[in-house]
């Protein structure tokens, strides 16, 4: 469990702060009251929790971002129009971007479907690609960028949902992150790493040495 309060006041981590989905009215203004108090400036929440939050957050300079998951079925052909619909709902209660999580083997799909539109539809909101860093293989790295460029994406969510240590390379798969990624290439890079403090601190130091450029726009989600 991460000592949140060493983390705040003694470190340089950015923190955001990741409301699960079976958060209650009283949950989330506890949340929103938190994030006010430590200065944190991002709250990740599901689709049907951002009317909820909205009214605690206004006027507070905190960004409410929805998450939406597209890991089943993508092929069929409702399901990203149906994503489409929802994303420009929450944007209509208050959000402020949208987090959508995909598997690497339907990024191509997804981009090839929707970038001709992403402008307008995000148009002065916020779009972060999430994948699980454990499913981009080496190779992958190079049709990533290229998938995020045309996308025009905000950032790129890396989630870790299954740690299991050293099986897991966590630290080679980071590795060939960082080092693929384009000289040239201005986005957030955020992470979703559970209540991990090793995990979360060998991020920051690896992007510390490997892309020092990069360090100022991480961003670690953590529960409360």
């Amino acid at each position: 469990m991460i000592n949140f309060e060493y983390e705040f006041d003694d470190s340089n981590l950015n923190f955001a702060l990741w409301a699960k989905s079976n958060k209650d009215s009283a949950d989330l203004a506890y949340l929103a009251d938190f994030a006010v108090a430590n200065k944190i400036d991002l709250i990740s929440v599901g689709e049907d929790y951002v009317n909820i939050i909205w009214p605690w957050l206004e006027n507070k300079k905190i960004k409410i971002f929805s998450r939406f998951y597209l890991e089943k079925d993508i092929n069929k052909s409702d399901n990203i129009s149906e994503t489409i619909k929802n994303i420009n709902h929450v944007f209509k209660q208050g959000a402020d971007g949208a987090q959508i999580f995909i598997n690497y083997n339907d990024l191509n799909l997804f981009v090839s479907q929707t970038y001709l539109i992403k402008d307008d539809l995000f148009f002065n909101k916020e779009l972060f690609i999430g994948l699980n860093i454990c499913d981009v293989e080496p190779l992958d790295w190079g049709n990533l960028w290229v998938n995020i460029r045309k996308i025009r994406a905000n950032g790129l969510i890396f989630a870790f949902p299954v740690d299991k240590g050293n099986k897991s390379d966590f630290v080679g798969r980071l590795y060939a992150a960082i080092e693929s990624w384009p000289n040239d290439f201005k986005c957030d890079l955020h992470f979703v790493l559970g209540d991990n403090d090793l995990r979360i601190n060998q991020t920051k130091r690896l992007v510390e040495i490997m892309k020092p450029s990069l360090v100022n726009n991480l961003k670690f989600f953590i529960n409360i």
